[in-house]
C-alpha cells in the first residue's frame, strides 16, 4: 500500500508532484466572483516556471481577472474559453489580441463539454474553503466560506488531475463533502482564497430603482395570470435587482394561498434562502451561491440542496434540473423583433457580460420570460437585430418592460389567459416603435471580418460570432 501525502505549502513543491507543462488546457471556477485571490496565485507561480501556451478554462472571468492580460501578452496564456469576460480582457478579445478566438459557453455547454470530451482539462484548480488531509473539500467551512461548490464538482469528476486551493485545512474529516478525496490529487494550502465580500460584487448589488419595482412588479402578474399552475411548480428567477423584487412579490402571493413552489434554481441569493424559511419553496438547488450567508443554510437546512452543474444544465443530462423548470425569468442587454437574446454584448459591441445559464434555461423552461427596461442610458434595449444572439428567440415567450408588456404570437395560450385577467398584451413592434421614439434609430457598429470570440449553443454548435471592431 502506498501513503500519499495530498497536501503542499508551496507551489513549487506542487508542480514537482504535479507538472504543469507548454500548451495545457487549466481550469478555474468564479464561485468567488470578484472576490477571487486563487487564479492570481496559481497563474503567477506558473509564470514563474516559464511555461507557455497555456489555455485558460474558466466557468467565467471577472474584471479582478484583469491580470490575465499582461500573461497574454507575454505568452504564459495563449486562449482562453469562458462563460463571461470582462474589463482589460474583454477589450483585449475585441482588439485582437488573442491567438485564437474566445470561446463562449453556456454553463450547461460547458458541463456538455468536459463531459463528452470536448474540453479536456489537464489540472482543475479548484478553490475551496475548507479541507482535510485526504483531499476532501467543501466551501461551507473555514474563514473564507462562499456556499455552494457546484462548478467545481464536475470539473474535480472529470479533470485529469485536480488540485484544491484552500486557506483551511481541517483537522479532522470533514462533515460534509462537496468534493471527495477520490478525484483529489493534492491539496495546496495558500494564504487566502479571496475575499468573500466579492460574491455580491457588480449586478448582484439591489439597487433602489423605481423602473426595476415598476417591471418586477408586472413580471409577478405576468406569472400570475400566464395560466402555469404555480403551486408544486419550478421557478428560476436570477439574480437582479428585478428579480429580487418579483420574488418578494410571488412570495406574499403564494403564502396568502397556501401554496409552494416545488424547487427555485439557479444562483441562489439570500432573498431565495428567505422563501425556503418561510415555506415558499419546498427546496433550493443550488449551484452557485451569491450570498456568503448561503453557507450556513446549506449546512443546517436538508431543503437547501447543493447541486453540481451536469445535475444544472448539461444537455446530454435528460435529468438535468432545468428540463423540470416551468417559470424562468431572464435578463437582456438587447433583444430583437425576433425575440433574439443578447447578454453577452452591448450595442456598441463591447463585450460586457456572461451567457451564465441564459441558454439552458430559456431552452428548457416552459415559459421564458425577459424582464428588461424599454432603454439604458438613452440606448434601445429592443433593437430590429440584435448585436449577439446568445439565445434564440425560438425559446423566449414574453417581454416585460416598464413600458408594457409582449408575448410572442405563437403563445395564443399566453395572450389568451393574460388577456382575460384583464392585462394588455402587446406586439414587440409595438415595444420597438416606442423604444426608438424615446431613442431614434441605433447606429449600426462596424465591425472588421476577424472573429474575436465565438459564441456556442448548449450542444456545441456556432450560435454566433463576435468580430474585431473597426
Amino acid at each position: 500500500m502506498i501513503k500519499l501525502n495530498k497536501v503542499f505549502n508551496s507551489f513549487e513543491e506542487l508542480f514537482r508532484e504535479i507538472p504543469v507543462n507548454d500548451g495545457m488546457t487549466i481550469s478555474f471556477h468564479h464561485h468567488l466572483r470578484e472576490g477571487d485571490a486563487v487564479m492570481f496565485q496559481v497563474l503567477k507561480s506558473i509564470q514563474k516556471t516559464g511555461v507557455k501556451g497555456i489555455t485558460l478554462a474558466c466557468t467565467s472571468l471577472m474584471n479582478t481577472h484583469d491580470f490575465i492580460a499582461d500573461m497574454i501578452s507575454e505568452g504564459t496564456v495563449s486562449r482562453i474559453q469562458t462563460s463571461g469576460l470582462k474589463g482589460k480582457l474583454a477589450a483585449m478579445a475585441l482588439n485582437g489580441g488573442m491567438q485564437e478566438p474566445v470561446i463562449f459557453r453556456s454553463h450547461g455547454s460547458r458541463a456538455r463539454a468536459v463531459s463528452d470530451g470536448e474540453l479536456k482539462v489537464d489540472i482543475a484548480f479548484i478553490a475551496a474553503s475548507a479541507a482535510d488531509m485526504f483531499g476532501n473539500a467543501n466551501a461551507i467551512d473555514g474563514p473564507n466560506a462562499f456556499g455552494s461548490l457546484g462548478y467545481g464538482v464536475w470539473e474535480a469528476q472529470n479533470a485529469k488531475k485536480t488540485v484544491i486551493v484552500t486557506d483551511y485545512l481541517s483537522r479532522g474529516i470533514l462533515r460534509d463533502i462537496s468534493i471527495s478525496q477520490s478525484y483529489v490529487d493534492a491539496v495546496m494550502i495558500v494564504p487566502a482564497i479571496g475575499n468573500t465580500a466579492g460574491v455580491k460584487e457588480g449586478s448582484l448589488k439591489e439597487r433602489s430603482n423605481p423602473r426595476d419595482s415598476v417591471i418586477a412588479a408586472d413580471v409577478a402578474k405576468t406569472i400570475i395570470n400566464c395560466g402555469i399552475e404555480l403551486d408544486q411548480s419550478g421557478i428560476q428567477m436570477g439574480s437582479g435587482s428585478v428579480s429580487l423584487q418579483v420574488g418578494r412579490y410571488l412570495s406574499g402571493y403564494m403564502k396568502e394561498r397556501d401554496k409552494k413552489f416545488k424547487f427555485g434554481l439557479g444562483g441562489i441569493t439570500q432573498d431565495l434562502i428567505d422563501m425556503l424559511n418561510n415555506g415558499t419553496f419546498e427546496s433550493l438547488l443550488d449551484v452557485q451561491s451569491f450570498d456568503p450567508k448561503a453557507c450556513n443554510s446549506i449546512r443546517n437546512n436538508k431543503n437547501h440542496h447543493e447541486i453540481d452543474v451536469n445535475t444544472y444544465a448539461n444537455p446530454l443530462n435528460r435529468s438535468s434540473a432545468v428540463n423540470f423548470l416551468d417559470i424562468a425569468v431572464l435578463s437582456a442587454t438587447e433583444i430583437d423583433t425576433d425575440w433574439n437574446v443578447n447578454v453577452l454584448t452591448g450595442s456598441n459591441g463591447s463585450i460586457i457580460g456572461a451567457i451564465g445559464g441564459h441558454q439552458d434555461v430559456a431552452a428548457a423552461s416552459k415559459i421564458t420570460i425577459i424582464a428588461a427596461p424599454l432603454f439604458r442610458n438613452r440606448i434601445g434595449v429592443i433593437r430590429k437585430k440584435v448585436t449577439t444572439v446568445v439565445t434564440p428567440g425560438e425559446n423566449i415567450d414574453i417581454l416585460v418592460t416598464d413600458f408594457g408588456i409582449a408575448v410572442k404570437e405563437s403563445r395564443q395560450d399566453i395572450i389568451k389567459n393574460l388577456t382575460d385577467n384583464g392585462i394588455k398584451v402587446l406586439k414587440i413592434e409595438d415595444l420597438y416603435k416606442k423604444c426608438i421614439s424615446f431613442t431614434s434609430e441605433p447606429c449600426t457598429v462596424r465591425f472588421t471580418d476577424k472573429v474575436a470570440a465565438i459564441v456556442q449553443t448548449p450542444d456545441g454548435k456556432v450560435q454566433d460570432y463576435i468580430y474585431k471592431k473597426v
